[in-house]
């Protein structure tokens, strides 16, 4: 009875095939028409907290995704979402952001999600998943909660290698997705969009992947029940062991060196005040992990520089390492690793990262927010003020001393480049500073962190969104579009360099100038992919004469991103010298003050090891013909 019900329900039968079947069980007609009396009751009274819905598999999807307040959809098109389409035209209310190429639309996406803090949707074709999949890597390495949608070929063919078909969709993105699903059943969709929004939310946060084959997409008469996500939704306050809090408490306060170390769990959490808070208490130092974020003030007296992707000079003498919801430093992440003779106390609410590296003395699976809070209680009642006081001022002032000369270095090494062009970074973040907004949001994709030193991130300033973690090029510009459109009362300005300007990102001017995105994009244009180069000539073995640049340099042809954009519809302007970056930056600012982006080529020296060069190998197709065809 159970299925014939089922079946009922799904339209799979009809009242008169429903009757057959129920007389063929042996039910009486009486009890078959109280069964029907049972059903339209049911029908029409939802479960609580929900409505009931019925449409096209497309329309049910629409309804879950406006359930959780869905407001965009980041999509690049393909015929196999026609039903998408058909029902997107019936809701105004969720506006459709299309890009050119799946990957841009990803990163669009990812860049909403950390701008807004709220999971994004992202419907892409399902053939376009590997040009998706290195933005979507980008993103599971951010936590970046992101639910992905495709559509798909029709049940009817699957496994026979027809068109746009693989034998397993799912497969490519497992190691980079929380999970994934193939919809077999329309009357599904909305749990599992539901079930998806849940996963990719709950942290630590990662991108979902849904399948959705055509005919199910396209199916009617879907019948659902619509609920707000509000009742799926996992709450991950988590409150640190109060035992384990005093003794991290303890060590900090014997600590003759201690540091605290920083990830993205800080500004996720809502935590970057508590931070400070804790870190004046008892002057701790506070270095910067790999994060999507800037998670604490680059200008902080207690800032003690990035520990991740370079060497990190102050963990010299350290003896307790306190580990705020990042990853552990790690020679796979290019810098030096933590002294094996140091206290290690790590927290995350990512637990499953905690104590994979280091032995580790104390190790708290917590909320970093709930963690902060409670070691700062607990350290003002272990103490009395006038202990806290004398233990702050004692370390204050060996830090100050410590900390002061990388930054006397910086500006001295500064003034020889100062006022030189091609332009200096150095200058150019300064001067750009001085114009910008007191509460821009930066987002960057550069290989170098020089603007974070000369550019004001300070509490109650501008935030800095990037580099993603995953360090996969392409991603910046469409990343800005995304926290544009998650933060449109805030002024946004993209940081991006030539290389990965190059890298398949061009396109997304094409969404820029579509959708009226005023983001000023500055393209640090120094005709090279510097950080590898540096990278290749120091584990070069050639001589020092005889190393050359044989693939780095992107100069012959110098490309014209000013002419690029101006395809696009959008304007910029040349900037190669001191003088002419303030009166640009301004003109870009006037323009995004009329709802347009504006697109700054800045050229560059070039830095580093081999710098200056722009050898090649001089190669020609041309030359080498026999006919010239």
């Amino acid at each position: 009875m159970k299925i014939l019900v089922k079946k009922f329900l799904d339209k799979e039968i009809s009242r008169r095939g429903f009757v057959k079947g129920m007389l063929a069980l042996g039910f009486s007609t009486n009890a078959i028409d109280s069964a029907l009396s049972s059903i339209a009751y049911a029908e029409t009274i939802p479960p609580s907290g929900g409505r009931s819905f019925t449409g096209t598999g497309a329309e049910v999807l629409l309804e879950t995704l406006k359930a959780a307040g869905v407001e965009y959809i980041f999509n690049s098109n393909s015929t196999g979402q026609y039903s998408l389409y058909d029902a997107l035209i019936d809701r105004p209310e969720l506006k459709l952001i299309l890009a050119l190429q799946e990957g841009q639309a990803a990163s669009m996406a990812q860049g909403y999600e950390l701008g807004s803090g709220k999971p994004a949707a992202l419907f892409i074709p399902g053939v376009g998943i590997p040009h998706a999949s290195n933005n979507l890597y980008n993103a599971w390495k951010d936590r970046s909660a992101i639910v992905v949608l495709t559509d798909g070929g029709h049940s009817e063919f699957l496994g026979r290698d027809m068109f746009e078909q693989v034998d397993d969709w799912l497969e490519p993105l497992e190691q980079f997705s929380k999970w994934s699903w193939h919809v077999k059943y329309p009357q599904r969709i909305g749990e599992m969009v539901r079930r998806a929004i849940k996963v990719a939310t709950t942290p630590p946060g990662g991108p979902v992947y849904i399948r959705f084959p055509i005919d199910i997409l396209g199916k009617s008469h879907v019948r659902d029940t619509i609920y707000p996500q509000s009742k799926f939704t996992v709450p991950m306050k988590i409150e640190p062991n109060q035992q384990l809090i005093e003794k991290t408490a303890k060590l900090l306060v014997e600590a003759k060196k201690p540091l605290i170390h920083v990830g993205a769990e800080v500004t996720r959490a809502k935590a970057n005040e508590e931070l400070i808070e804790l870190a004046e208490l008892l002057s701790i130092p506070v270095s910067q992990g790999v994060s999507c974020y800037g998670d604490f003030p680059f200008k902080h007296p207690l800032f003690a520089g990035f520990y991740g992707m370079g060497p990190f000079a102050y963990s010299m003498g350290i003896d307790t390492f306190l580990n705020l919801g990042a990853l552990m430093p790690d020679p796979g992440f290019i810098t030096n690793p933590v002294s094996d003779t140091c206290k290690v106390i790590h927290a995350r609410i990512e637990y499953e990262d905690i104590a994979n590296i280091y032995p580790t003395d104390v190790a708290i699976a917590a909320d970093i927010k709930e963690t902060i809070q409670a070691l700062t209680a607990s350290i003002k009642g272990m103490l009395t003020k006038t202990r806290i006081d004398s233990l702050k001022a004692g370390r204050l002032e060996k830090v100050k001393k410590q900390l002061a000369e990388p930054q006397r270095k910086r500006e001295e090494d500064a003034k020889e480049r100062w006022n030189s062009s091609p332009l200096s970074w150095e200058r150019l973040s300064v001067e750009m500073d001085k114009v910008l907004e007191d509460d821009a949001c930066i987002v960057s994709e550069l290989d170098a962190r020089i603007p974070y030193y000369w550019m004001d991130f300070d509490r109650g300033k501008k935030t800095l969104i990037g580099q993603t973690t995953g360090f996969a090029l392409g991603w910046g510009v469409g990343a800005s579009l995304g926290v544009k459109i998650a933060r449109p009362d805030n002024q946004v300005v993209c940081l991006v360099g030539d290389g990965t300007m190059l890298f398949g990102q061009l396109e997304s001017l094409w969404s820029f100038s579509r959708y009226d995105v005023p983001v000023i994009i500055v393209v640090f244009n120094n005709r090279s992919y510097d950080g590898p180069r540096n990278r290749m000539f120091n584990l070069s073995q050639h001589t020092q004469e005889k190393r050359k640049d044989i693939a780095c340099y992107l100069g012959d042809p110098d490309v014209s991103f000013v002419g690029v954009a101006e395809g696009f519809g959008i304007k910029g302007e040349v900037v190669s010298s001191p003088d002419q970056i303030k009166p640009a930056m301004k003109r870009a600012i006037q323009a995004t003050k009329d709802g347009k982006p504006y697109l700054i080529d800045a050229i560059l020296a070039q830095k580093g090891t081999g710098a200056g060069t722009n050898w090649h190998p001089e190669i020609s197709i041309a030359a080498g013909r026999k006919k010239k065809v």
